[in-house]
């Protein structure tokens, strides 16, 4: 009865020990080896804080001699709760250099007790407060100085995140200890919030509560603030060692040299720095202003020769001219930019043959611009030959700097303009003749700049009396067409190469309109009057143009679905968007062999037009898949005309069926 009693006792002492571990739910209890009826059933807390108190419940413990924690010195002071069978004992818990691991007991007779589950630790971490240099309150500082953070357990903590900058690892901690932290405060720093890391993978961080303020650099001044591109700005101020570029409106530059005093900064200006802000940027990427500048631009400009000749180099001369990168010739409204070569202190370029007279703009590498007026060679006409020309005749003309002359306006009841100029290389003597239909004084040089140049006297133009037309002719096969020149009243006959003009709208001394005869294929004719004596005389080249048939604005065709259709158009491989062309709009039209299908689309659009006979087989197939042209044609060839006028599919008057996947067209013609 008393060996239960003890039985159920230990028991109890067993469950309240266990209450006290928190480590394990095993029992803790390991053989004393010598026999002395010491055993240990539970301790904890557990996990322990560092510096707290350590239970121990068993038996005998009064007997124990050391403890020890791993990693700490051996303990030997311990308070007795409780002695005998059912003891207590107590340690206090080093505050430092104890490691998890498993507690050795040590008895009086130098035997060993060793808990089954391992000691842990609870380690409450606490930040009290921060601050810079040797001032507790100080919560400012400069870049460099020491900034000073306590607590508790910082140890735990392997870095320092500056607002949200790189982090500063505990490798370059000035002191690091369970208790404070010391770091020189970085470069990179700016003012903010920083935060504590223990740089895990999942990372346990903290921030700080108030923010630290770090100083700023100071800019007082710049020693020049006209400078020229190439030349070295000296930038004073405080702390200028923590700059790591300095921008300027148009460039930025990462080589500068600061002072090692920090108190000035050397930098270079770049070739596109222009006028404005110059600002320093941190190594922390804050920007601080440090003053405006305004850059140099050439000046005191001329130039050489003047005036200058299209196709010459012009030579500029002035002040700071290595600035200038390009010249912008006046040409209308866009003008013509060339680069610019720098020798000598000059500058020059070729003058091109599109560049007008006016402002020469000087461009610098930075977009700023400088300008001079320029002027231009012309030429001049020191003598036609005859001076007095009957229209149509040949004349010479003598003179200068003709070579710039790209054609030759004569008057006229409309300007009259020759096309068979010719002038020699030394541009002193052209040839030309003058137009039939011209008369009056003087002419026109029209340069190959896009300018002119009146030449008012000099000349007289008889007016011809034969037939004379204007510039060119042209008309579409059947369709009436309408030219100007003069003296027509003194045509008997019109010719179209040897086709006779048989129908006229109307006709005037200085207009004609009458019928392309419908019988002309497309092409160039010689074309001629003959005058009511039988002279013939020749009045150029008449170009006929083949008349188009638009099979959908024209002749209304619809898809076999039945819609209309409307432009753009999409073909398909259904009825949606395929159509027949009948026999009977073909034949009326007169094609034959050479005669065009043209469909017009937008020049990006790429896919194919599919053209089968009545019976759907397939004559060919015409496509575009580059997107490279704005027409898809088909030319009617033998097959073609078969499905014209003998293939039939027995009940309609059907000649083609189009089908496909071309896109976006436009128009849709037969060109006979």
């Amino acid at each position: 009865m008393k060996n239960i009693k003890h039985i159920l006792f230990l028991l109890v002492i067993a469950l309240t020990g266990l209450s006290l571990t928190g480590c394990n739910s095993e029992d803790n209890l390991d053989t004393d080896q010598y026999g002395n009826d010491i055993s240990v059933l539970s301790f904890g807390p557990c996990p322990v804080l560092r510096g707290g108190t350590l239970h121990f419940l068993g038996s005998n413990l009064d007997q124990i001699s050391e403890i020890d924690l791993p990693g700490a010195d051996p303990i030997t002071q311990y308070e007795v709760v409780k002695a005998g069978r059912e003891s207590e004992i107590t340690i206090q818990v080093p505050a430092e250099k104890c490691d998890t691991g498993i507690v050795v007991l040590k008895t009086q007779k130098g035997g060993e007790i060793r808990t089954l589950t391992p000691i842990t630790y609870r380690e409450d971490i606490v930040v009290k407060d921060f601050y810079v240099g040797s001032d507790t309150s100080s919560k400012t500082g400069s870049v460099g100085d020491i900034l000073t953070i306590e607590g508790d357990y910082l140890n735990l903590f392997h870095g320092i995140i500056f607002a949200e900058n790189d982090t500063v690892t505990e490798d370059q901690f000035t002191e690091h200890t369970r208790y404070l932290i010391r770091v020189a405060i970085p470069k990179e720093a700016k003012t903010g919030n920083f935060k504590l890391t223990n740089l895990a993978e999942t990372p346990t961080e903290y921030e700080s509560k108030e923010v630290l303020t770090v100083n700023l650099p100071e800019a007082t001044g710049i020693d020049n603030t006209k400078p020229k591109a190439g030349q070295t700005i000296t930038v004073t101020g405080t702390s200028l060692d923590q700059i790591v570029s300095v921008k300027f409106q148009g460039a930025t530059v990462t080589d500068v040299t600061p002072a090692a005093d920090g108190k000035s900064l050397s930098v270079v200006v770049p070739a596109t720095a222009t006028d404005g802000e110059v600002t320093l940027n941190l190594y922390s990427g804050v920007e601080i202003p440090a003053g405006s500048i305004t850059t140099v631009v050439p000046t005191d400009l001329s130039y050489a020769p003047a005036p200058v000749k299209n196709g010459a180099t012009i030579t500029v001369s002035g002040k700071d001219l290595d600035l200038i990168t390009k010249f912008l010739f006046p040409n209308g409204d866009k003008g013509i930019e060339v680069d610019a070569v720098y020798k000598d202190g000059k500058i020059s370029a070729t003058v091109p043959a599109g560049a007008q007279p006016g402002n020469l703009t000087l461009k610098l590498a930075n977009g700023k611009t400088v300008s001079l007026e320029y002027k231009l060679v012309e030429p001049t006409v020191t003598k036609f030959a005859p001076a007095v020309v009957t229209a149509g005749a040949k004349i010479a003309i003598i003179g200068t700097n003709l070579d710039l002359v790209e054609n030759i306006s004569f008057p006229g009841d409309a300007a009259q303009k020759a096309t068979d100029l010719k002038v020699n290389d030394a541009g002193t003597t052209a040839t030309v003749t003058v137009p039939a239909a011209a008369y009056g004084t003087g002419c026109t040089l029209n340069l190959k700049n896009g300018t002119t140049v009146e030449v008012k006297s000099g000349l007289t133009i008889n007016a011809a009396t034969s037939p004379a037309i204007s510039g060119t002719a042209s008309g579409t096969t059947g369709e009436y067409t309408t030219i100007t020149g003069k003296n027509f009243n003194n045509i008997e006959a019109l010719y179209i190469g040897t086709t006779k003009v048989t129908k006229y709208k109307d006709k005037e001394n200085a207009t004609m309109t009458f019928q392309v005869p419908s019988t002309l294929a497309a092409g160039s004719y010689e074309f001629s009057a003959v005058e009511a004596d039988g002279t013939k005389v020749a009045l150029g080249t008449f170009t006929v143009k083949s008349a188009e048939t638009d099979l959908i604005t024209d002749l209304g065709y619809k898809t076999m679905g039945g819609a209309a259709i409307t432009y753009p158009f999409n073909f398909t491989w259904d009825d949606s968007g395929r159509f027949r062309i009948m026999k009977s709009d073909l034949k009326k039209l007169g094609v034959k062999v050479g005669s065009k299908l043209i469909f017009y689309k937008e020049t990006s659009a790429t896919g194919q037009v599919q053209i089968n006979d009545c019976n759907w087989s397939s004559i060919t197939t015409v496509s575009d898949w580059n997107g490279n042209t704005n027409q898809v044609v088909y030319t009617f060839d033998a097959a073609g005309m078969k499905a014209v006028n003998e293939t039939s599919d027995g009940w309609s008057d059907t000649a083609l069926i189009l089908q496909g996947d071309l896109k976006s067209v436009t128009k849709i013609v037969v060109l006979p």
